[in-house]
């Protein structure tokens, strides 16, 4: 019953090796079956033309150790080949029962690397990694996509440095359906046939959410033209904070009252105490330039708030015009981006529609990374972004 075994299996003997005094040992399970039964291969029933002898890792027994061991029999078919049979406690090929790959997959989705799983069974980090490629793999090649409708794309790193992937992602599903390396356009365009090979249909994506990269906005154009494009308001927020401390860098040259004050204007107001607020309302009365910028980030922010709950670009377009009034450079070096790229900003007061599950996808991607301490094949960092965060079945169930 703990094997699952049924008819014609049995198990013949049971050996608990070097177990003395308390020590830890290797638990050997026999298997074998009834004389004179015969096996199914690809839906026929043959006779047992002879055999295999194979062994499994299995779970361990308390602190012990535990292999199967089995004659596996071989049939020879119609054609005149001989082939193996397959045994209902492992997959074909592999050496570990299902039910340990089991574990292997559940400890990794609870957190531990390859390496650390590795070191729990006594084996190496790399066989550990072969069990979830293999179902990684079959997972994609076998588990067709729903239609995405709502795409986000963005980058991540994959290692210090300049090496990036470009990593799709199905915001209604809330999980990855495109990976590829790169940042570029040949990337988005491989990151959409991941999607594609799975079932999804390019042309049935209504939104398509990304920051303001010119590869991304080309691909999308070219490749998606029905796709309403929507600029994340997370980036928007990102580039007036930009331009908020090129004002602050400006100021402090002239004034030393603003060292170390980057952090107060950064953040959103509601999020500093008292003391922090009370230090930054006088800052901001006494430094006019640094001041103002400030006032326009909080405005610019309670806009974009408000088109939640009335849609309506008239607040933006009146606080452009107060942006620009400033004469500040880089308030106005903005204001030019908003223009520029005019399209996607009014989409987002139509659609609402955010990277913010993209972003979330992102930081879990670098949490993934760090675990491992990075990955030096950038497929099997592909494999694991799948494995957590691509919403697979991965219960092993026999695919041979």
């Amino acid at each position: 019953m703990g094997l699952g075994l049924d008819q014609p299996w049995r198990i013949k003997s049971l050996e608990l090796e070097g177990a003395e005094n308390n020590s830890k040992g290797i638990l050997h399970i026999h298997i074998d079956y009834e004389k004179g039964s015969k096996f199914l291969y690809e839906g026929e029933s043959y006779s047992v033309y002879d055999h295999q002898e194979r062994i499994w890792q299995h779970l361990n027994f308390f602190d012990h150790k535990c292999y199967l061991h089995a004659k596996v029999p071989r049939v020879k078919t119609k054609d005149g080949k001989v082939k193996l049979v397959s045994v209902p406690w492992a997959q074909k090929g592999s050496s570990f029962s299902l039910r340990f790959e089991q574990d292997v997959l559940d400890l990794i989705k609870g957190g531990m690397t390859a390496t650390a799983v590795g070191k729990r069974y006594q084996i190496g980090g790399k066989r550990v990694f072969r069990i979830v490629r293999r179902y990684v793999s079959y997972a994609l090649a076998t588990q067709d996509l729903e239609q995405v409708k709502e795409l986000s794309v963005d980058e991540t790193s994959t290692r210090k440095g300049h090496n990036y992937l470009t990593v799709m992602t199905d915001r209604e599903r809330k999980k990855v359906v495109g990976l590829a390396a790169g940042k570029d356009k040949e990337a988005f365009a491989h990151s959409l046939i991941d999607m594609e090979v799975r079932g999804a249909d390019r042309e049935k994506v209504r939104t398509m959410t990304m920051d303001m990269s010119r590869s991304y906005i080309s691909a999308s154009e070219e490749m998606m033209p029905q796709a309403a494009v929507v600029f994340d308001r997370f980036h928007l927020a990102k580039k007036i904070n930009e331009a908020v401390d090129k004002i602050r860098r400006q100021d402090q040259r002239e004034y030393s009252e603003l060292k170390k004050s980057r952090y107060l204007w950064l953040r959103n107001n509601e999020n500093l105490n008292s003391e922090q607020r009370e230090h930054l309302q006088y800052l901001q009365d006494s430094f006019k330039n640094i001041g103002t910028a400030y006032q326009l980030k909080e405005q610019f922010r309670a806009v974009m708030n408000d088109a939640h709950s009335n849609k309506r670009l008239k607040p933006l377009n009146d606080w452009i015009k107060i942006a620009w009034d400033s004469g500040l450079k880089p308030m106005m070096d903005f204001v030019n981006m908003l223009h520029r790229h005019w399209y996607g900003i009014k989409s987002y007061f139509k659609k609402l529609a955010t990277n913010a599950f993209a972003e979330r996808v992102n930081l879990k991607i670098q949490e993934i990374k760090r675990l491992a301490r990075g990955y030096g094949n950038i497929t099997n960092f592909m494999i694991m972004i799948y494995f957590h965060l691509g919403g697979l079945d991965l219960k092993p169930t026999k695919f041979d």
